[in-house]
């Protein structure tokens, strides 16, 4: 009786093992890189189908004629002789052509910028006595700024921009008004008439409006010399001054009288 229950089911376990995992497949057809696969069970079948490369071209990697993926680079036109075209610009690039080996086709391709023309340099931020500027350089072709870079004054460039921003007033302008001009850069010719020095500094009374004979209307000037090589100022001098007006200065003279007069702080003084 034993007997024959372990047959029964040795029998049972044979039918169920022949009659596999019981599923229902539905098959999803191999592809290049995977085999026949079950959707339900995942179960497979045969093997991958590997992929089916074509040859390179000029404009196109290898590429697999089943599934579309590709390997490596394309290889590129081969030109032995390229002929220009357009010649380029320094804003436009030219074109130039050739004839491919490979492929046997006539291809085209960009040459480079030219390089830019660059002009003379111009100003951008002019510089001072304290503080550099900014200079640039533009291509002369397209325009477009090429160098830019800052600059210095020189000693020489210092006292020429200050010079240069100097005006020339009469004597009866800064006498009548001197409010008007206070702070006002300005330059006037005239004969030392008194020196007052001190050390390299100086005070000065100079006379500005020339006459047939003689010069006449004073005005109090305060100077320092730049270095202390500059020549000295005397009495009877014929000088130039550029500087600052101070509106009025009222001094004792020697007489013990009281003076009014028109006052000059110089910043540069040349001997005539």
């Amino acid at each position: 009786m034993k007997r024959h229950i372990a047959w029964g089911i040795a029998t049972v376990w044979m039918l169920t093992a022949l009659a596999g995992c019981g599923c229902q497949h539905q098959w999803e057809e191999a592809t290049c890189t995977t085999p026949k696969t079950c959707t339900q069970c995942g179960e497979t079948e045969g093997e991958a189908l590997g992929h089916t490369w074509t040859d390179a071209t000029c404009t196109e990697p290898s590429t697999c004629t089943r599934c579309g993926e590709t390997t490596g680079t394309a290889l590129g036109h081969d030109v032995a002789q390229w002929a220009e075209e357009t010649p380029s610009t320094c804003s436009e690039p030219g074109t130039e052509t050739g004839f491919c080996t490979r492929c046997q086709q006539e291809v085209t391709q960009e040459l480079p910028l030219a390089e830019h023309t660059p002009g003379d340099w111009t100003v951008k931020t002019p510089a001072t006595e304290d503080s550099p500027g900014t200079r640039v350089q533009t291509c002369t072709i397209c325009g477009t700024t090429v160098n830019t870079e800052q600059f210095t004054l020189s000693p020489e460039e210092v006292k020429q921009q200050y010079m240069d921003s100097c005006q020339t007033y009469s004597y009866e302008e800064i006498a009548r008004n001197p409010d008007t001009y206070f702070g006002e850069h300005a330059k006037f010719k005239g004969e030392v008439i008194q020196v007052m020095p001190e050390g390299d500094s100086y005070t000065l009374r100079v006379n500005i409006t020339q006459g047939s004979y003689f010069w006449s209307d004073p005005i109090l000037v305060t100077y320092t010399k730049q270095d202390s090589s500059e020549a000295n100022i005397l009495e009877d001098d014929i000088v130039m001054m550029y500087g600052t007006l101070a509106g009025d200065y009222t001094y004792e003279t020697v007489m013990g009288n009281e003076l009014t007069v028109p006052f000059l702080m110089a910043e540069y003084i040349d001997i005539q």
